[in-house]
């Protein structure tokens, strides 16, 4: 019974050692690879209007505080709420249109009402306006 015991200590170091070696294999090195090409920027024409024409100009089109149509028309929005254009250019936390399209907005209701946009057009949209918001 003495030897079994040994035996079986011996084999759970040794199992215990073995599972140690191998998860050094299971970290990821580091990507040194500078060839990758650099992510690109969003374009307001292709990827912010187009989420604006799917989602928004129904109720904000030509008319109203804020206008979703085109760049010149949400660059010249003000809202009713923030103080300050919807967009801040650089800054997607100080721009109100984020504000309304996040889940609770700090004036009013989410946009769009009855829905929401998806994770991917909300981060679409902060980081065009964190880029600058560019005419692009």
């Amino acid at each position: 019974m003495k030897n079994l015991n040994l035996f079986i200590l011996l084999f759970l170091i040794a199992a215990g050692l073995a599972c140690s070696e191998n998860t050094e294999n299971l970290v990821a090195a580091p990507d040194d690879d500078d060839d990758k090409d650099p992510i690109e920027e969003i374009s307001y024409a292709n990827n912010v209007q187009p989420i604006f024409n799917n989602s928004c100009t129904g109720c904000h089109g030509a008319s109203g505080a804020v206008r979703l149509t085109s760049f010149a028309a949400l660059m010249g929005s003000t809202g009713n709420n923030y103080g300050n254009n919807v967009v801040v250019p650089g800054d997607a936390d100080a721009s109100g249109l984020v504000d309304k399209i996040e889940p609770n907005p700090e004036h009013g209701s989410r946009m769009p009402i009855g829905g929401a946009l998806t994770t991917t057009e909300i981060q679409t949209i902060r980081v065009w306006i964190n880029e600058g918001a560019k005419n692009n």
